[in-house]
């Protein structure tokens, strides 16, 4: 499977997974929530931490893999999402956007971000599986 695509299918895998988890936990915080509202607040909710912040993280995990070894590929996907989500924080502070309770959502965000990456690792390494000959084969 291309590059590309593992990245495309792992995000969109994590972003239906993280969905169905955010609604779940919206519609047992509030019990009368309206479906549209409660698929619709999952849904960008799902589509911040798996897209904007786990997305370039394991954009950056997948390309660094190629070069390095699996545990500074993590690293630096992790890296890449504590950066993007201290850049967005920072920008919305200098905007003068409230911000309330920012680092409660840190945890689920890195969480998110771990899944999608070892997720794309996971797809990425059984291509690398399957088209690596058999020892003793030749």
């Amino acid at each position: 499977m291309p590059l590309g695509l593992v990245w495309l299918v792992t995000v969109v895998a994590v972003w239906i997974v993280t969905t169905a988890l955010i609604a779940v936990l919206i519609k047992a915080a509030f019990d009368g929530a309206a479906a549209s509202a409660l698929i619709g607040q999952a849904m960008l909710s799902a589509a911040f931490a798996s897209g904007v912040v786990g997305g370039p993280a394991t954009a950056v995990a997948l390309r660094i893999r190629r070069r390095c070894g699996l545990g500074k590929a993590a690293l630096s996907g992790l890296g890449t999402a504590v950066l993007i989500m201290l850049f967005l924080w920072s920008y919305l502070e200098a905007s003068g956007t409230p911000i309330t309770d920012a680092w409660t959502a840190v945890p689920p965000i890195l969480i998110v971000a771990v899944v999608e990456i070892g997720l794309a690792f996971t797809l990425r390494g059984r291509r690398a599986m399957a088209s690596s000959p058999e020892p003793g084969a030749e």
